[in-house]
């Protein structure tokens, strides 16, 4: 953890490379990364609409006082345009390290992990919007819920899909916010609804602040242009819940009374795209009457990359705040 503290900056261009270098020999030295066969699935008809199934351990007993491992579906973040459920960085000796070490670690204390793709946006110059292959909101919350619906539907022999915990990283936390937020997606299905118990923010930028020219790219195609973020991001859907029909749920103590408890989460050195919004979002979430906790992460000196690409590495300082999620799903049960 100490190592984090020499690197200079927060902002993705100064942290990433560092972050990488550092973590990646340590995660090659964790037998259960590198000899994890994932399964593969298809949730949905399109290219990217894949997933990837982790089970715990033989012997490994469920999470909390289960009878099956409970399910847990991570959507990784990437600036709507980057990002894969296995990637290698830096590297080809690395391998699929990322997002490997997220699934073996949480299958590693009892759940069941989906790790699923997700539509990216398309960066080329040359830009020509398809919609089977390319993002544009809200494909996003359809990829979310697709995945979910396929992992309850189709996971029951081996998990708990009645309880059901989702956590999404920056971009991957506002597609998922999202798909809880807008009345067409979760909130619409019944089973999804009742099954998803708790979801998790972590570093998410949850509204657009001005920064490089590749993420204003980004963001404007995804929401279908840059006047168009103002009211499509997280922070307005949380802000309408229960304006002009968006919220389902209508109730006297706040339109996100009846939503999933929130754990919204930033790292002490985040970049300012993500700090900031999240307080935004917060706010709303709370006036709206939602339930749940904002916090910093343990480990004071994690960054925005060092929670994802720190697990599976074997210091239990940079791992904790991963443990303190797992033990928040699991608390009140």
């Amino acid at each position: 953890m100490d190592f984090l503290s020499t690197i200079q900056g927060t902002e993705l261009p100064e942290i990433s490379i560092p972050t990488f270098a550092h973590f990646i020999p340590l995660l090659l030295c964790n037998p259960s990364i590198k000899a994890a066969i994932p399964q593969t699935h298809q949730y949905g008809t399109l290219p990217s609409q894949q997933l990837d199934i982790y089970t715990p351990p033989p012997g490994t007993p469920p999470a909390g006082k289960h009878a099956k491992p409970p399910l847990f579906i991570f959507y990784y973040g990437g600036g709507y345009m980057s990002g894969r459920k296995q990637m290698s960085l830096l590297s080809p000796e690395a391998g699929n390290l990322y997002h490997q070490n997220i699934g073996t670690f949480i299958a590693s204390h009892g759940f069941v992990v989906v790790i699923p793709d997700y539509r990216l946006v398309n960066m080329k110059k040359d830009y020509t919007f398809n919609p089977e292959t390319d993002a544009r909101f809200p494909s996003g919350g359809e990829d979310v819920t697709l995945s979910m619906k396929w992992a309850v539907q189709k996971l029951s022999d081996i998990a708990d899909t009645k309880t059901v915990f989702a956590m999404g990283h920056s971009a991957g936390a506002n597609h998922l916010a999202t798909a809880i937020l807008l009345q067409e997606f979760i909130q619409s299905d019944p089973d999804l609804r009742r099954g998803l118990k708790k979801w998790a923010s972590l570093s998410a930028t949850f509204d657009y602040i001005h920064s490089r020219e590749q993420r204003k790219i980004a963001w404007s195609r995804y929401f279908g242009g840059f006047e168009k973020i103002g009211e499509r991001c997280p922070t307005a859907l949380v802000r309408e819940l229960g304006d002009k029909g968006r919220g389902r749920l209508k109730e006297e103590a706040g339109p996100a009374r009846g939503l999933p408890e929130l754990l919204c989460l930033h790292a002490r050195r985040d970049h300012f795209g993500a700090v900031d919004p999240q307080k935004r979002v917060w706010d709303a979430w709370v006036e709206k009457g939602g339930r749940g906790v904002m916090k910093e992460v343990v480990g004071k000196e994690h960054n925005h990359m060092s929670t994802i690409y720190g697990v599976g590495c074997g210091d239990e300082e940079v791992e904790r705040w991963l443990i303190d999620v797992l033990g928040w799903c699991l608390e009140g049960e």
